[in-house]
């Protein structure tokens, strides 16, 4: 790439961000939020500062005063799980499961109480025009295709975890590490990304969850790389 392209590149960058972190008062709601009334999977970041976790209390969830999780009707199950989806999502099914459990007061997560909490989810994945309860992560269309940039520190102790955030939010992370910050390398892409979300080591085990988001920001175009080094490539996605 000669270094007028570059220039021209990094320029059309610039204009995109300001863009999109600083809107048009007067613009509309889809062209404020691409995609926003696009149905399908195609993942696109969130360019908004980082935000506070926010988790559901289980105390407003309604399931207090029952004998056994069983003894939950279906119907005050289903209000639970969608709020926990609509505040929470993408959500991992642990996290999930965790809230539930905190709001009917039972001990641990059996194999009847899984596989019950399973069952409601599918019966709510049934019902959503491209909603996905698919294991382990459950979300609205709108969660999985431009996640919330979120800082994990906020979450709730028991269920900030690595492991529970989805692929789509880890994509973002080190998206953002790339653009923020002008990471070089993978290395360095993965720890800032995932030290500005709320984590602080780079493990072995957190280098094997980051490789399938990074590969995809490859994959898609979104992040290039060229002798090691790591740099914004499309502004959108290329189509699968």
């Amino acid at each position: 790439m000669s270094s007028d392209q570059a220039g021209g590149l990094s320029a059309a960058v610039g204009i995109y961000e300001a863009l999109r972190r600083r809107p048009d008062p007067a613009g509309t709601a889809s062209a404020l939020h691409l995609g926003r009334f696009d149905h399908s999977a195609r993942w696109t970041p969130d360019l908004l500062p980082l935000r506070a976790y926010e988790a559901v209390d289980p105390a407003s969830l309604g399931l207090a005063g029952y004998d056994d999780f069983h003894a939950i009707p279906a119907t005050s199950l289903d209000a639970a799980i969608e709020r926990i989806i609509h505040v929470e999502g993408p959500v991992h099914f642990e996290v999930l499961a965790d809230r539930l459990l905190a709001a009917a007061g039972a001990g641990r997560l059996g194999s009847r109480i899984r596989a019950r909490i399973e069952e409601r989810l599918a019966v709510w994945a049934s019902g959503q025009q491209g909603g996905s309860a698919q294991t382990p992560w459950a979300a609205l269309p709108e969660q999985s295709r431009r996640p919330a940039y979120r800082d994990w520190r906020d979450a709730p102790e028991s269920t900030r975890q690595l492991d529970y955030v989805s692929d789509a939010e880890l994509m973002l992370a080190i998206y953002r590490a790339v653009l923020d910050r002008e990471c070089g390398d993978r290395e360095t892409a993965m720890n800032e990304g995932i030290h500005a979300i709320g984590f602080t080591r780079l493990t072995a085990g957190a280098r094997t969850r980051l490789h399938a988001p990074l590969q995809a920001l490859l994959d898609a175009g979104m992040l290039v790389e060229s002798d090691g080094v790591i740099a914004v490539g499309l502004l959108e996605p290329r189509q699968g």
